[in-house]
Order: C-alpha cells, then sequence, then structure tokens
C-alpha cells in the first residue's frame, strides 16, 4: 500500500504541471485582458497602459509569464517604467517557493488570502449538500434495489434522470422564482402571507456587523442553493448504489441471513449495504471534486460568497493570479480525491492489494 501511494503521488506531479500548463495558457489567451479591465478610462494615454502591463507582468511572451509565474521572476531584471530599459530586479518567487502573486482586482491582496476568507462558506455549503446527498442518495439507491421494478423503483429512477439532466443553473433560477416571486403571490392571493419570499433568495446570512451567526441559527438561507446542488448528487448516488445492492442481494450470504429470520432492515442496511459499499467508495472522490467545481455555479447564482463567486468573478476581471491560485488548488484536491478513493477502495474491501 506504502508503495501504490508513493507511485500515486509521483504520478500526480506531471498531471499537476499538465494542469497548470494547460489552464494558463487558456487563460491567457480567452478574450480580454487585465489591462483593458483595470484601465478603462478612454483619456488614459498609452504609456501608462503599457507601465500598467508591466507592473502586472503581461506584457512578456505567454511562456515568459508561465514561468514567472510558477518559479519567480526574483532572477530577471525587469523595465518597471516602461522606458525600455531594465532598472530593477523582480520579487515575485513563484508558485513552487508558495508565492502566488498580487490580486489584480484586489490591489495588494494575496489570492490565498482572498480563497481563505471564502474558504469556510464554501466548506459549509459543499458539507451540506454531500450530507444530504449520501443520506438520501444511499437510502433511496437500497429501496429502489430491493424494490426492483415497482413503484418507487420506477418513480425513483426517472426522477434521477431528471436529477442528472436539469442544468443547475436553471434549477436554482426556478427555485428563486418560485419561492421568491410565484408562490408569496399565490399564497397572498388567498390570504396569507404579505407577498415576502417565503426563502431567503441568495447570500449566506442577513447582513450584521462582525459576521454570519452559527450555521444553526440561519438555516434558511442554506436551504435553496443545498437542494438545488444535492439533486444532481442524490441522482448519481441512487443510481451507482442500487446497481451495486442489486448485485449484493442476490448473494448467497443475505439467503442465508434471511433463513435465520434477520429482519429485512437488518439485511438491507447492516448485511447488504456493507457490500455494496464497497465499489462506491470509488465514486465518493469524483463526487467531491465535483461539488467544488460545481459551487462555481451554485454560489453565483444565489450570491454565496465563497470560493466558487471569488471564481467567478476572478474570471470576469481576467485576475490571472486569483484564477491561477484556485487551479492550484482544486488540481491538487481533485488528485488527492482520487488517491483517497483508492486507497479507501483497499480499506473497505480486504480482497484488495495494491
Amino acid at each position: 500500500m506504502q508503495k501504490y501511494i508513493v507511485r500515486r503521488f509521483l504520478q500526480a506531479i506531471p498531471t499537476f504541471f499538465g494542469i497548470t500548463i494547460l489552464s494558463y495558457f487558456i487563460m491567457v489567451i480567452a478574450p480580454g485582458d487585465p489591462v483593458s479591465i483595470l484601465s478603462f478610462n478612454p483619456s488614459m494615454k498609452q504609456e501608462d497602459k503599457a507601465r500598467l502591463a508591466i507592473q502586472l507582468g503581461v506584457n512578456d511572451p505567454v511562456p515568459i509569464q508561465y514561468l514567472r509565474w510558477l518559479i519567480g521572476d526574483d532572477w530577471m531584471m525587469l523595465d518597471t517604467n516602461a522606458d525600455g530599459e531594465v532598472d530593477a530586479q523582480g520579487d515575485n518567487y513563484g508558485i513552487l517557493r508558495g508565492d502566488f502573486g498580487t490580486s489584480f482586482k484586489f490591489r495588494g491582496s494575496n489570492p490565498l488570502v482572498l480563497i481563505s476568507e471564502r474558504l469556510g462558506a464554501t466548506f459549509e455549503l459543499n458539507v451540506a449538500v454531500l450530507l444530504v446527498g449520501l443520506t438520501v442518495g444511499i437510502v433511496v439507491g437500497v429501496l429502489a434495489a430491493v424494490y426492483r421494478g415497482r413503484l418507487f423503483d420506477n418513480m425513483t429512477r426517472i426522477i434521477a434522470v431528471i436529477g442528472d439532466s436539469v442544468p443547475a443553473f436553471w434549477l436554482g433560477l426556478m427555485a428563486i422564482v418560485f419561492f421568491g416571486i410565484f408562490l408569496p403571490r399565490l399564497l397572498q392571493a388567498q390570504g396569507i402571507g404579505e407577498g415576502r419570499p417565503i426563502l431567503p433568495m441568495g447570500g449566506r446570512c442577513a447582513p450584521v456587523r462582525g459576521g454570519c451567526p452559527p450555521v444553526f441559527l440561519r438555516m434558511e438561507y442554506l436551504l435553496l442553493p443545498t437542494f438545488v446542488s444535492a439533486l444532481g448528487v442524490i441522482a448519481g448516488f441512487s443510481r451507482f448504489m442500487r446497481a451495486s445492492m442489486l448485485e449484493t442481494i442476490n448473494s448467497d450470504y443475505i439467503r442465508t441471513a434471511r433463513a435465520k429470520g434477520l429482519t429485512n432492515n437488518q439485511i438491507w442496511f447492516k448485511h447488504g449495504l456493507r457490500n455494496a459499499f464497497i465499489p462506491f467508495t470509488i465514486f465518493l472522490g469524483p463526487t467531491l471534486v465535483g461539488l467544488i467545481g460545481g459551487s462555481v455555479i451554485i454560489e453565483r447564482v444565489f450570491s454565496w460568497p465563497g470560493v466558487g463567486l471569488l471564481l467567478f468573478e476572478s474570471v470576469v476581471s481576467r485576475d490571472y493570479p486569483v484564477i491561477m491560485a484556485s487551479v492550484v488548488i482544486g488540481s491538487v484536491l481533485t488528485i488527492f480525491g482520487y488517491i483517497i478513493s483508492d486507497i479507501l477502495y483497499a480499506v473497505f474491501d480486504p480482497r484488495v492489494r495494491f
């Protein structure tokens, strides 16, 4: 196992650099540039724009920009005033030495600091989505396998297909329209309520001094984004668990447990679920990664102040340091997610040896 883990980490090194190279080049060749966005002033002179490009480090060829971002530019002499002559040494140490640069949009701010300030909100939302998705998805999957071919099984499969097919941004907008406009007006027409939204339409909490209160005091803000994001997770988990459970309930030891007089709950959730959960561990790692990626859409729709919303704002404003810091963190979490899935598979199934 130890040799396998070391080998996987060694294999992850070229994967990591490949992700950063591809992401950086796509980011740079995309339409728009940070100088045009930050210097949105018709009266700004070309000399000032050139000086700003040098200060941001986006005037060099793309390979040089990537190299400076990766290993730093403290070994280079730079032209900081756009007069054609080098006059100062670089002060960026590169990400390999822990320096992610300075944000273009939030001038003077470290990208890691900006991400760490938003990380709590994203973690809070993703934990809620994962708990709901795991709990509901596993139970629905087990029951759908047990009642195979019946009404419950057919209905849950239809709902799972819909949950996988409906885009999260569309579902989020429909939820806002329904709970914020349609349902309040319908209740008001019946003499119930004042036509105000049933649930908060966005944000993590009401604006208060000192930050948000504990999560159990503002659960209403979590309901809509959690439901919208968890629907796809529930759909995937339930279908995967159903397929895994169908193989398990036809095993000899399940028939033996039933012959011994055990209750259905003991057979399904104690004996059957334990073995059906083994292949399920492979699905868990990619799901965690998918939640991180999907939070960009959910946080934008519901104005949830997390890392996803920060990444969206950074892409719009071409804030290269924050974008690449998010890419690095996301790629590292992705690699760790898949490695953890393999390790969990060996933990749950003693027959597996790497």
